[in-house]
């Protein structure tokens, strides 16, 4: 299971954590549930960065191999497999809570340009444009795959498409938080994955270069 993309886009609530049920120890938080199947239980350890997770056998007195072996199928180890991940989506959903980047960057693109997002499509609550005022785009946000940008995960991160000066965007380009452009010209627009790592006021300011490339350009 991959448990740790989670952090890229959440946070941990500690006060849902031990209405949870969790027991904090030290800096970890912990708590063990009985599973369906018959003497097989699950322990979740979960700290501000990390979580793990602990299948045990207590007919056997040992942890449960077979749940950690990712091609390993069967009946009776993807029933196991799925009532574990059914845990875990329930623990995210009462424990966790999202960090929207995103809504930092439409509020602030608001207040500076009056900018309001464009939607690309009607079915899609995420993915906007961001344009000046004459309808020229400076930005776009959008979830897309991990594994289109080469990261070996699972699931969507949100990103943001910007523009740049050729020299600027090859600085950027580091491969684990900005990317060459998804979809976009690779010389110019490069790729910001959006997780809670991002330095806001770096991003603010990459906003502010892109907006006036394009203003410039106007003129």
């Amino acid at each position: 299971m991959e448990l740790e993309k989670i952090y890229d886009t959440h946070e941990l609530n500690k006060q849902k954590l031990i209405q949870e049920g969790f027991r904090k120890e030290k800096t970890t938080y912990r708590k063990t549930y009985s599973l369906k199947e018959k003497n097989f239980e699950v322990t979740f350890y979960l700290t501000e960065k990390k979580a793990r997770v602990k299948v045990y056998d207590k007919e056997l007195e040992e942890e449960y191999l077979p749940f950690y072996v990712e091609e390993q199928t069967g009946e009776y180890v993807t029933k196991i497999k799925e009532e574990v991940g059914n845990i875990w989506k329930e623990i995210v959903k009462n424990c966790f809570e999202v960090i929207s980047i995103r809504e930092k960057i439409l509020d602030y693109v608001y207040k500076k340009y009056h900018t309001k997002p464009a939607y690309l499509w009607e079915n899609d609550p995420i993915s906007c444009t961001l344009k000046n005022e004459n309808n020229k785009w400076y930005g776009i946000i959008m979830e897309i795959p991990y594994k289109t940008l080469g990261i070996e995960k699972l699931g969507k991160v949100p990103i943001i498409n910007l523009k740049n000066t050729e020299e600027k965007v090859l600085d950027l380009i580091d491969n684990k938080e900005y990317f060459k452009a998804y979809h976009m010209n690779k010389k110019y627009w490069y790729t910001i994955t959006l997780t809670k790592n991002m330095n806001m006021k770096k991003l603010e300011k990459l906003i502010d270069e892109s907006y006036n490339l394009v203003e410039k350009k106007k003129s």
